[in-house]
This record gives structure tokens, C-alpha cells and sequence, in this order.
């Protein structure tokens, strides 16, 4: 079979064009016959005749137009209609069941309980001047009539036969007054109105009027809803009498602005003034069309400024939305190269960025002018954007003559590009051979360095962000990184445009900073800037730092690298990356480390549950690593030592008995990253609650007070079996050491948080809290006397895609403003440094496809959409090769796992089924000869698990195995009973089931094809997890959303898709923490009130950071009450103003309850058996002082077990009442 040359795009477009063709039809032409019942072929399109119940009449149709609406102005939220769906009894087809609401979750968000079938009506809503001209309406459906006719095989069978209706209707202007209700019929039969449209006139106030309107099918029947009674495909579309642009947008920022909004909604309006909306649909969604008369009279989408009317409306089943591809922009003549930036002289640097500093001043200026023609509303919002990013300009020349004037700095920008191009190529060479296993190092490498400067170059908003941060970075005393008026900096970005380039620049340029300043003098003593953790980056979600760990090592080892060719100036001690995350991820100590390696060693096949190992593939080179071959253990040292896979130190400098001779510089167990603190330190959020139970976790923040050359930084609670005593002998290779006294380290200068929007709700709360402590010990106050000192805190850096209302959920999480970069001026569409792309063959975008089965159970949906999707996956492989390889995965996403776990069941049983015996009358071939492959991401799967489907997810389809024509040849190899060749690598995923763990983190490029299933609760996660599919503009995304029709949720952004994904960055829920309410400071304080102090306190003859230093409080009670002030400050600064002198009563009511709980007993340790100062909340209720001591484990909400008695009777209780219970009462027990 001969492969045709198509681009992914084009494989799209017929993958779409044959799931509108399978669900809504018309499957084969205008006059098709199909083979049994239609309404089980198409469950999407079909209006159901009214149905007679004779023991109470004739039912009123659907129509879902009943309610007179509010002013379209001011309706700014999606309008959810009530569909009143006709009843009716059991239908012909088994796969039209009763709807009886099969998803039970957010009971508040479901429309009334129901046993309806399917709808009778659908239409639109629009608006249009009055005194306009008539409108012509045109109404289109398919009827299949039925007839038995014998098959080929001479059995009697029922076909149906299509006759395509097209039926227009004119209403007259004199008809379109106010109040006007208008029935006209479509079609009748012997005297009865069997289909109808309906039009409704409403006033909207303002000179316009409001139109409804619906195509009705009154058919009526008392049977079983036959298949000739009902409209299938059905479409209405609207137009002027005379073809003219009369129909107005719902809403238009240009009119006026919807009163009562914010700063924030008063951007928004104007950033999205141009994106318009022309029709709402009613059971259905709506589409438009407009002509813009400057370009002919040419019919296009309305995705022009300029155009504001459209020339046609009109229902759709399957509605759709293409979302421009958003790239990274900016002025030609920039130099972005990393390569020539690390080599180039300092005049040179700047010669070369100074362009993108003046070529954004004169787009600004432009913009200034724009601004004059706005409207007045909108003038003042606009020239205030415009002045706001004229700091962010001032901004990025301040960065530039930094690097022109100081020498340390422009040496750490040398460093940065360095080690960034290093890390570009070898990610990329890491990558292609994960997605090609036959691929060797060498060939890999030579493949990237083809590419030219291509391969390592900055885009220009990453290299501008990085501007912005050198001169604090630099000087840790700067005003908006360490004043009152602090600033967080925020990169705003759409997913997948490089905002992780961007802080892995600003980690490596810290990285450099600090080696070079060495040993800076504080109020406390000196600070050691050579070693300890530079850069605290956090994550929500374990699969997102994950991902990120893989890239975030391959800086650090091109970092490392770097140090090894030149120690004179970037130290002794080697840069190092650390995972610090959740003892089910990562192991804790090094014994419980040792066992897993052993019991890997013992296992026959592939190893499960190797903790230790976090990376599947060396981050250098892209070699595959095993825990049974690869990983080492340190006995002598206490470490565990990770090497590349490659051959022994022949092809990578990470291999064992390469150049560096520890292997890979990653830390994953908790013990070995307090002793040999990284330089970069990637963790949970949810680990820094571990602080006040773990004295040694002191080291991250710089303070430390021993340090044993060969097994690093001792802490009082390090065990013994690790190091002990004062030196070590020689042995195992290794010279005699001896424990040294040591100074603080540097504490960390940057903090990045990737993903803030995931730092919302409870967990925001949590984690704002918490804040104070992370803040606190990163605090420290330079100079070396009280006078000249000035207050150093951190840099705080972080990323998201997704953001509302992000100024207070700033100030609340971190006690600082925020800088948003690149400032959004006039245009969405246009930051100078992102420009949305206009779609086209060329720059294709991800598509959204909205699909809603009215009449039909949603699991029912699910499969025949998942079917069509793989079997048309299969057609398309076969027939385009390569080209179908995005969209051969199928990535289902699903809100609950719950749901997740029974789409599982059914593609294993259900959709494997029909996939290997397809209809031959659909000419789909079969999908494989085996079962699917089937991956998961969700938090019922292990770390490792996670690591290894992900590294598996890079695997392509190959034409060569499987396509049909390849099965084939293998089978009948197979039947002559010869060897068939082995696959290399894995066979790839057919499905990924997800839940939430998909939106962020994952980068796979190859995927292309995703359904999700119902409309997730939040807008920023519908964008986050329709973003990982499509990445690469080559193979672009194709979204299928599924609605619930049971929710009404779901149903209005179904019936408003189009406007809804062109503005849903707008549309994203404002984020909401409340680090400071009671129930968080009652829950939370006490954890951050330990946590200060035990890291603080580090080196004290006697000290509050060991176990046992719980005690200290009967000896230093100052120390602690000094913290209170501390805590207290640093609350104030978070606009926590009115709670300050409560949070500190209940400070001083922990105090005093610690304080009780020592003087008690002779010791007291914070954990453990005996006599242990804090609680945790598993361990069920407190009382007293108790109850101000409770710590806990995570961020997150844990209750402590409750065992519940499930029975239905008082005799059949499983164990007696104790004494004195209440009595138990049931209710009387229901007859089946």
C-alpha cells in the first residue's frame, strides 16, 4: 500500500470530518441508506417527535426557549437554558436508554432529576437593530424511511433510506416587533404541523431586539419513537432578507462597559473587545459567519478586528473553535543566540539586546496612539496599560547596563548561556532518542548540532524576563526583591511557549552569582555563597516534578560540566539538583534506599518500586538507566550514586568510569540532601510541612554547624550509623578526615513557583501560611553592623498560563506585589513579545470540537466516541503514514478518577470489542490483533510508574509495525512459523487515561488527540489539560469535549463553544487563598511556629533544632517569644493588618501550652515514642493543650479514620453498643 504525503494538519481534518460524519451524519452523501436503525448509527443531531402518553395526553414539546432573559448587555457569565425534554416510553435500540442521570457528583450542579429521552427542539438567540430589514430562515434535516429488503446473504433486513429536507421560511420586518411569538410551520401532512420553526421578539432596551428562535419537530406518536419520525441532522440558519451584516454581537466592549467591574474585568473587556459573539444556541451550540467588506465581500470567520456584524447564524451539533497558535515574538536583529551570548564581549551583548529594548519602546509608542481612538470608557484603561508596560521597558534597560557596567554579573550571564546551551542540545538529544531507540549518542547529537543556532536560542520574552531579574539577583538588597514594597514576578505565558527556559536561566545565572560573591558578611557572621541551596523551586503535583526534574538535571549537569573545567572560579564543591519530595515517591534514609536496590537485585524481569530512581533516562544523553545495572551504593560514604546507561565512560561524561566520577550530580533521599544540601532543590509544597518533625531539613536554609568532608553536614539528629565522632580513619579507599566547625550558609536567593494557579483554594491556604516560615528562614540581614545593615530576602519567581485576580493571591501568598510579564497593553492577541498567529494552513491551531449526545447515557457516548477516534486513528495510519502518528494516542481526561476507573472497564471490554470487529460498513479496518495499551496518570499510579509511562509516552507509531498491512505480514509469519522481527523500544499507548495530574507538567510532543469527558469545574484546568495535546505546531491538537447534558454547567459552555474557547483565558476563575482565617491559623500555625524555630536555632549549646531540643523552651523562653513578633510582622505584610494581635494570642497560647507539656516531664523530644510534644491530626482528636500542638504531615486535608456501621437493621449491627450509647433508630424497612 502506497502512503500519500499529508501534513498532520490534514489527517486532522479528515479525523474530524469522520467523527462529524459517524455521530451526526450524514455518513454516506444526502440520499444514504443505512442498515438498521439510524438513531443507534447517529447519536448526535436528532430531534425526537413528541410523544403521547394516553393516560395523560400529549405532552409540550422542548424547546428550551420558554424563559424571557435578562438584558444581553449585562450578561457577561454563560446563559444556561432549562431544556424541557419531551417524554417518552423504552426506545427500539438498546443504546438508547432512560436517562436517569448517571453521574452522581455535584448534585448542586445538575438540572432537575428526569426520565427524558432526547430533545424535540433546539435553536438560537440572537440580536439585531430593529427597524432592520426581514429575516429569512432556512430549516435542514434528514428523514430515514424504512424498508426490508433480503441482504446478500438472503436474510430480511430493515435499511433506511435518507431524503434531505430543505425548507425556508421569510419573516417579514413589519413581524419583528416587540413581543411578537410567531409558530410557522415547515412541513405538513394531511392537514398537521409536523415541523415547525418558533420566533420570539424581546426588547433589549437599547433600540435593538432580542430574537429567539427554534425548529420544533411535533410529530406525535404513541409508539416507540420510530426512526421515520424523527428529524435526524437537524440545522437551522438564520439570515437577513436582503443577505445584508444585521446581526449585532451580545455584547460589545466598543458600546459600553457592563457596570460594577474591576480593574482587572475593565482590562479584560478591553483586551478582548474584538472577540465577539453573534448567536447563543438552545439544546444545541451556535455558529456565525461574516463578511468583511474591506477584503470583497469574502466570507471568514470572525477572527478580525474591525468586523462587527456577521451575515449568518446558525445551530450546530458539533460546534468547533480553532485557538490561534500564540509564538514568541519580538524584533528582528535581536541576538538570542546562547552560543554567541556566552562567548560575547560586553559591548557586544549589549549591541546585540539593545534592539529588543528600543524596538519595544516604539511598539509602545504605537500603542499610545492606538489608545487615543478608543472610546472613552476604554481610553483611561488603555493609556494605563500602556504606562505600565512602559516600566517593564525601563526595566529591561536597567538589566542591560547592569551586565555593560558590572563584571560579576555579565561573568554569571556568560555562565548562564553556557550551561543553557549545553542543556538545549542535550535535552534535545536526550529526546530524539527516547523517541527513537535505535538512535546512538553520537547520531543524536550531530542531528541537533544540524539544526544551527536554532537549537540553543533564547525567544525574546525569555531572554527579556531574565533582563529584568539580574540586578536583583545581584544585589540581594535591592528594593523590589527585599524592601516593604517587595515585588513577585510573574511570567505570564500561554502553555507550552517556554516559560520553563526562562527560570532555568535565572537558576543557572544564580547558580554563577553566588560562586562569584563567595563569602558575604551578615549581621550573624559570614555567609557562604559556594555551596548550599541556591534555588527552591515547588511544585503541587508529584508527576509535574517529576517531569521537570528531568530537565532541570540536564542544567545542572551542564552546570557541572562547567565547574569541573574551570574549579578556580566556580568552586570545589560540585553543583548538585535534589528532589525533595513525599517519602512514597522519594525514600527517606538511606537503609530504606539500600533495601529497595537489594530487593530490585533479587527480582527476576523489570524491578518495581526503585524509589531512589527518578529518572528513566540519563537527562545528558537520553540512555536508558536500570535500577539493576546502574545505580550504586556508597556504603563507605552513605550515598546513592546514579550513572548514565551508555557503555563505560566511552560516550558520556555520566556513565560509570566517566569523567565524573559520581555519575549523574542528583540527590532523592531526604538524608543524603540534608547532608549535602543542592544547589538546586526541587520539592512538593507539601514537604516544607515536614520541617518541624525533621531538625536535620535546618541545612536547606544555610544553617549548619559541623561538616564531615566525607559524609557532609552533620546535624545533632543525623544518625550515627551515617557519622559519628570527631574523625574517620582511612579506608575503603578514602583518606582520613576530620569533623570541622562550620559557618552559615547563603540561605536561598531564588524561589520559583512553576504553576500558580494550582495555589488556590484549601491548599493555597495552607501554603500561604506556611509561607511565613520559608519566607522567614530566607531571611537574613546584610552588612556587618547594625547601622549599615539592609534586609535580604529571596527573589520570588513565578509561572503560570492561567491567572485571575493573581495581585491578591500574591500579596496573601508571599507578602509581596507582583509584576506581571509581558504586560498585556491594548490586544490579547499582541504583547510585542507573544503574537496569537492567525490560523491558517500554514500555522494550523489546537481545534476544540464539542460533542453533546442528547437521549443517551454519557458512558455510551464515551465509547462510540472512543471507538470512532481509534478505529479512524487505525484508517488514517494506514492510509498517511507518519502524518497520524499525534493522533493514534488518545489521551481520555476525566475531572474524578472515579469516572476514570469506569471508562477503564469499558475500553477493556466494550471499545476492544468493537475495535477488532468493526462494522464493515463503516470501512474502518480493525485496530490491532491484541488488546489495547492502555497508560495511566492519575494518583492511584506509583512514581515510578508515572516515570516510566511517561518516558513510554515519547514512543511513536511506525507505519512499518502497525499499520494494517504490517500486522498482516506479521501474522502470516507467524502462521508459517517463522521468526518475526522484535520491535525496538516499547509498544506505544493507544490510550492515557488522566485525571487532574495531566494539566500541568507534561510535554510530550507527539500527542495530538485528547477527549475530555464533561467540562471540568475550573476553566484554567480545561486549558491547562487541553494544552497537552498539540505542542508542536507540526502535529496540531485535536480536543473533543463531551458534554453531560444532565449538567448545567456543562450545557452552557456547550451551547456558547465557539465564543467560550476564543475567550476562555478570560473567563478563568479568580484564585482565592485565606492563609489567615481561623481555621487555617488554627490548623497551620503551630507547624510554622516549630519550623522557625528549629532551623533558626541550629549551633546553640542548647538548641531547639534536635528532637530532644523541644525541651530548650524551659531554659529560652525569650527565643521563642521573639518569633511571635516575627511571625506577626510578616502577616501584617501579607495585608493580614486587623489579624495581627490575634495571631498573636494564639501564638502566645501555644507558647504556653509547650511551655506546660516540658516543665512536665524530665525531656521531651517533638516526635516519637514517649514523651512527644507534637501531635499529628491521623492521630485523632486533642484536647486541652494538646490541641494547640497538633502539626501536620501536609499541606492538604487528612481527617483522622472514622469506622462507619453500614447496616439497613438495629438486629444485624456488627458489635454491641457500649454502656450509655444513644439508641440506634432505623427506619421502617421499604417492601421491594
Amino acid at each position: 500500500m502506497t502512503l500519500t504525503a499529508m501534513t498532520s494538519a490534514d489527517v486532522r481534518d479528515e479525523l474530524h470530518r469522520l467523527l462529524v460524519a459517524d455521530l451526526v451524519g450524514p455518513w454516506d452523501g444526502r440520499t444514504e441508506t443505512v442498515v438498521g436503525n439510524p438513531r443507534g448509527r447517529y447519536l448526535v443531531g436528532a430531534l425526537a417527535p413528541v410523544k403521547v402518553d394516553t393516560t395523560v395526553g400529549i405532552e409540550t414539546p422542548a424547546t428550551a426557549l420558554d424563559t424571557k432573559l435578562d438584558d444581553l448587555r449585562a450578561a457577561e457569565a454563560p446563559l444556561i437554558a432549562t431544556v424541557d425534554e419531551s417524554s417518552g416510553g423504552v426506545p427500539e435500540s438498546d443504546d438508547l436508554e432512560v436517562i436517569e442521570s448517571d453521574d452522581p457528583e455535584d448534585a448542586d450542579d445538575k438540572g432537575p432529576a428526569s426520565k427524558l429521552i432526547a430533545p424535540s427542539s433546539m435553536g438560537l438567540r440572537f440580536r439585531i437593530a430593529s427597524g432592520g430589514p426581514g429575516l429569512a430562515l432556512t430549516a435542514r434535516w434528514g428523514a430515514y424511511a424504512p424498508r426490508r429488503e433480503a441482504d446478500e446473504e438472503g436474510r430480511t433486513r430493515t435499511y433506511y433510506d435518507r431524503t434531505p429536507h430543505d425548507c425556508r421560511v421569510n419573516v417579514t420586518a413589519d413581524k419583528l416587533r416587540p413581543g411578537a411569538d410567531l409558530d410557522l410551520p415547515v412541513l405538513e401532512r394531511d392537514g398537521a404541523v409536523e415541523v415547525s420553526v418558533s420566533v420570539e421578539v424581546l426588547a433589549d432596551g437599547d433600540g435593538t431586539l432580542i430574537i429567539e428562535v427554534a425548529l420544533q419537530n411535533r410529530r406525535v406518536t404513541d409508539g416507540n419513537l420510530p426512526p421515520r419520525q424523527w428529524l435526524f441532522q437537524a440545522e437551522l440558519e438564520v439570515a437577513a432578507a436582503d443577505d445584508s451584516n444585521v446581526f449585532l454581537p451580545i455584547h460589545d466592549a466598543l458600546d459600553a462597559l457592563p457596570p460594577g467591574l474591576n480593574d482587572e474585568e475593565e482590562r479584560l473587556e478591553l483586551l478582548y473587545r474584538d472577540r465577539l459573539e453573534f448567536a447563543i444556541g438552545r439544546t444545541c451550540s451556535a455558529a456565525w459567519t461574516t463578511i468583511d467588506p474591506s477584503i470583497d465581500g469574502t466570507w471568514r470567520p470572525d477572527l478580525s478586528a474591525g468586523v462587527r456584524t456577521a451575515n449568518r447564524v446558525r445551530t450546530t451539533w458539533m460546534p468547533e473553535a480553532e485557538i490561534p497558535q500564540t509564538i514568541a515574538s519580538g524584533v528582528d536583529g535581536t541576538l538570542l543566540s546562547m552560543e554567541r551570548l556566552a562567548a560575547a564581549s560586553q559591548a557586544e551583548v549589549v549591541e546585540g539586546l539593545t534592539p529588543l529594548i528600543s524596538g519595544y519602546r516604539e511598539w509602545l509608542d504605537e500603542r499610545g496612539t492606538d489608545a487615543i481612538d478608543l472610546p472613552d470608557h476604554l481610553r483611561g484603561v488603555a493609556e494605563l496599560a500602556v504606562e505600565d508596560a512602559g516600566i517593564a521597558a525601563d526595566r529591561l534597560a536597567e538589566g542591560l547596563a547592569l551586565l555593560s557596567s558590572d563584571q560579576d554579573a555579565f561573568r554569571a550571564f556568560q555562565f548562564m548561556n553556557r550551561v543553557m546551551a549545553d542543556q538545549r542540545v542535550h535535552s534535545q538529544v536526550a529526546q530524539a532518542r527516547s523517541e527513537d531507540a535505535t538512535l546512538g549518542i553520537a547520531a543524536a547529537l550531530e542531528e541537533v548540532v544540524a539544526k544551527g543556532e536554532g537549537a540553543a536560542s533564547w525567544r525574546h520574552f525569555q531572554i527579556g524576563f531574565i533582563l529584568m531579574q539580574l540586578p536583583a539577583l545581584t544585589d540581594p538588597t535591592a528594593l523590589r526583591r527585599s524592601s516593604d514594597d517587595a515585588r513577585a514576578e510573574l511570567l505570564f505565558f500561554p502553555t507550552g511557549g517556554g516559560k520553563t527556559e526562562a527560570y532555568l536561566g535565572l537558576a543557572a545565572y544564580t547558580f554563577a552569582i553566588r560562586r562569584l560573591q563567595g563569602v558575604v558578611n551578615s549581621l550573624d557572621g559570614t555567609l557562604d555563597g559556594r555551596d548550599g541551596v541556591a534555588v527552591l523551586m515547588r511544585y503541587t503535583l508529584r508527576l509535574l516534578t517529576t517531569q521537570q526534574f528531568q530537565r532541570a538535571t540536564a542544567l545542572v549537569c551542564a552546570a557541572e560540566l562547567v565547574r569541573r573545567r574551570d574549579p578556580s572560579t566556580w568552586g570545589t564543591e560540585p553543583f548538585r539538583i535534589g528532589l525533595w519530595v513525599g517519602s512514597n515517591v522519594s525514600p527517606k534514609s538511606f537503609n530504606e534506599a539500600e533495601e529497595q536496590i537489594s530487593a530490585a537485585l533479587a527480582t527476576e524481569g523489570r524491578p518495581y518500586g526503585v524509589t531512589v530512581l527518578q529518572l528513566q533516562r540519563c537527562p545528558w544523553c537520553g540512555s536508558p538507566i536500570s535500577p539493576k545495572q546502574h545505580i550504586q551504593l556508597d556504603r563507605a560514604r552513605r550515598r546513592i550514586l546514579v550513572h548514565c546507561g551508555a557503555k563505560l565512560g566511552t560516550e558520556c561524561p555520566f556513565a560509570e568510569g566517566g569523567l565524573v566520577e559520581d555519575g549523574l550530580p542528583i540527590l532523592t533521599v531526604d538524608e543524603e540532601i540534608y547532608r549535602f544540601p543542592p544547589t538546586y532543590l526541587l520539592a512538593t509544597v507539601d514537604k516544607f510541612a515536614r520541617i518541624a518533625r525533621e531538625g536535620q531539613a535546618a541545612s536547606l536554609f544555610g544553617h549548619v554547624a559541623e561538616r564531615c568532608p566525607r559524609h557532609g553536614y552533620r546535624h545533632p539528629d543525623t544518625p550515627a550509623s551515617i557519622c559519628t565522632g570527631s574523625s574517620h580513619k582511612a579506608g575503603n579507599g578514602l583518606p582520613k578526615v576530620a569533623v570541622l566547625k562550620t559557618g552559615r550558609l547563603r540561605p536561598p536567593d531564588l524561589v520559583i513557583q512553576d504553576e500558580l494557579h494550582l495555589i488556590t483554594g484549601a491548599l493555597g491556604t495552607a501554603v500561604g501560611l506556611f509561607e511565613v516560615a520559608v519566607d522567614s528562614l530566607c531571611c537574613w540581614q546584610s552588612g556587618a553592623d547594625a547601622a549599615a545593615a539592609a534586609p535580604v530576602r529571596p527573589l520570588v519567581v513565578a509561572s503560570t498560563a492561567t491567572s485571575r485576580n493573581a495581585e491578591a493571591q500574591v500579596r496573601r501568598l508571599y507578602g509581596r506585589g507582583i509584576e506581571i510579564f509581558p504586560p498585556q497593553v491594548l490586544d490579547i492577541a499582541d504583547t510585542y513579545f507573544s503574537k496569537e498567529v492567525p490560523v491558517s494552513a500554514k500555522h494550523p491551531g489546537r481545534r476544540y470540537l464539542g460533542v453533546c449526545a442528547h437521549g443517551v447515557k454519557l458512558t455510551l457516548a464515551e465509547i462510540r466516541v472512543s471507538e470512532i477516534l481509534l478505529l479512524a486513528g487505525q484508517k488514517l495510519l494506514d492510509k498517511h503514514g507518519e502524518a497520524a502518528d499525534p493522533y493514534m494516542t488518545l489521551v481520555g481526561y476525566f475531572s474524578a478518577t472515579r469516572e476514570l476507573a469506569g471508562m477503564r472497564r469499558y475500553l477493556d471490554d466494550d471499545v476492544t470489542t468493537r475495535i477488532t470487529n468493526p462494522d464493515r460498513a463503516s470501512g474502518y479496518p480493525r485496530r490491532g490483533t491484541w488488546g489495547l495499551e492502555i497508560g495511566e496518570l492519575t494518583s492511584r499510579v506509583s512514581s515510578t510508574d508515572i516515570t516510566k509511562t511517561l518516558d513510554r509516552l515519547s514512543a511513536p507509531f511506525d507505519p512499518a509495525w502497525d499499520t494494517t498491512r504490517a500486522h498482516s505480514d506479521q501474522s502470516a509469519l507467524r502462521k508459517a512459523e517463522k521468526a518475526v522481527p522484535k520491535r525496538a523500544g516499547d509498544r506505544p499507548y493507544d490510550v492515557i487515561l488522566a485525571t487532574s495530574m495531566l494539566q500541568v507538567g507534561v510535554d510530550v510532543g507527539r500527542l495530538g488527540l485528547m477527549v475530555v469527558v464533561g467540562q471540568p469545574k475550573n476553566t484554567a484546568e480545561y486549558i491547562q489539560a487541553s494544552s497537552r495535546v498539540g505542542r508542536v505546531s507540526a502535529k496540531p491538537g485535536l480536543v473533543v469535549t463531551l458534554a453531560n447534558r444532565s449538567r448545567p454547567r456543562d450545557m452552557a459552555h456547550y451551547e456558547q463553544f465557539e465564543h467560550d474557547h476564543r475567550t476562555f483565558y478570560a473567563h478563568v476563575e479568580a484564585l482565592s487563598v485565606t492563609p489567615y482565617s481561623d481555621s487555617s491559623l488554627e490548623r497551620g500555625l503551630t507547624g510554622v511556629l516549630v519550623s522557625i524555630a528549629r532551623v533558626l536555632d541550629v549551633g546553640h549549646t542548647t538548641s531547639y533544632s534536635p528532637q530532644e531540643g523541644a525541651w530548650s523552651i524551659t531554659s529560652r523562653f525569650a527565643t521563642l517569644e521573639n518569633l511571635v513578633d516575627v511571625i506577626a510582622r510578616r502577616a501584617a505584610g501579607s495585608g493580614a493588618d486587623d489579624r495581627v494581635q490575634d495571631i498573636k494570642d494564639k501564638l502566645t497560647r501555644r507558647l504556653d501550652a509547650w511551655y506546660k507539656k516540658a516543665k512536665a516531664v524530665t525531656a521531651i523530644s517533638y516526635t516519637g515514642k514517649g514523651n512527644a510534644l507534637l501531635r499529628s491530626p491521623e492521630d485523632g482528636p486533642a484536647f486541652g493543650d494538646d490541641a494547640y500542638l497538633r502539626v501536620a504531615n501536609s499541606m492538604r486535608e487528612v481527617q483522622p479514620e472514622i469506622s462507619l456501621i453500614v447496616r439497613s437493621y438495629g438486629d444485624r449491627i456488627a458489635e454491641p453498643d457500649p454502656p450509655d450509647s444513644p439508641a440506634w433508630v432505623f427506619d421502617a424497612e421499604v417492601e421491594a
